[in-house]
């Protein structure tokens, strides 16, 4: 995924952070697939007890994520023990969590086959599972991007950009213990800005604060110059544009509203 350029329709901006919201959509829509890594595993046939218990977990998932928080973490078997997490969106619960995570439980297994390990991202969830614990382990590498195609205007904006993303990444680690925060802020009388950050929520309130600062800090060579941009690893990413992104209050149903297009890089 590195190192190529395609562009996308709002869809590109890693595990948590795509799309805008229509106050009223009525028919469930397949999940959009953003990407997936299958963790430098080698390609080689399962034991049949590990698929077992990989079968397992991708059940459990399915089913969880229909009553939980909108994430769980878990493993299953004592012998080729499978360790397991799907998180949503931090503004996604409920009949759609369990609807994204559904359909990554059907897919990771085709998009990385006889793998022990996989990564799947869709536009309001990650599946993640592996035959080794990942439980708070913080991975800052490697990292995405994507940029909008409109540029900044004053160079005064980028710091107050950044001001921004850190506050947010303050509320998210320290004030409220959520792991994610999504906010908004006036940058002038006449335009207003958003931002979203999260972690999977298996890490420490401090392994999410050292995640989200060591992407922003790439924010400079990569992104600061476009007026909207999105960065993430495995363990955590940043959104940051003009428009609003995020919902406000419950989701109900899925959403298919496109916004402005990137460059995924």
């Amino acid at each position: 995924m590195v190192g190529k350029e395609i562009e996308l329709r709002s869809i590109c901006y890693g595990f948590f952070l795509l799309l805008s919201f229509r106050p009223h959509v009525t028919k469930a829509q397949t999940p959009i697939f953003v990407g997936s890594n299958c963790l430098n595993t080698t390609q080689e046939p399962l034991s049949s007890v590990y698929q077992t218990n990989l079968d397992g977990m991708l059940r459990w998932a399915s089913s969880d994520a229909a009553t939980s928080k909108g994430y769980n973490y878990k493993s299953i078997g004592n012998n080729s023990p499978v360790y397991g997490l799907y998180d949503c969106r931090g503004d996604v619960v409920g009949y759609f969590c369990q609807f994204c995570v559904s359909t990554a439980a059907k897919e990771a297994p085709q998009r990385c086959p006889n793998r022990v390990s996989a990564m799947v991202w869709y536009e309001f969830c990650i599946l993640s599972y592996s035959n080794e614990s990942f439980y708070g382990t913080v991975l800052t590498t490697p990292s995405w991007h994507a940029l909008g195609e409109k540029n900044v205007s004053k160079m005064e904006h980028i710091q107050k950009g950044y001001d921004f993303v850190s506050s947010l990444i303050r509320k998210a680690t320290k004030e409220t213990n959520q792991l994610f925060y999504m906010d908004a802020f006036n940058l002038s009388s006449t335009e207003r800005r958003y931002g979203s950050v999260q972690c999977t929520r298996v890490l420490t309130n401090e392994g999410c604060r050292q995640c989200l600062e060591t992407i922003l800090a790439q924010v400079a060579k990569c992104c600061e110059q476009k007026l909207g941009w999105a960065i993430w690893t495995e363990s955590c990413a940043i959104k940051y544009d003009d428009h609003m992104f995020y919902q406000t209050s419950s989701v109900t149903e899925p959403n298919q509203k496109l916004g402005d297009s990137f460059i995924l890089q």
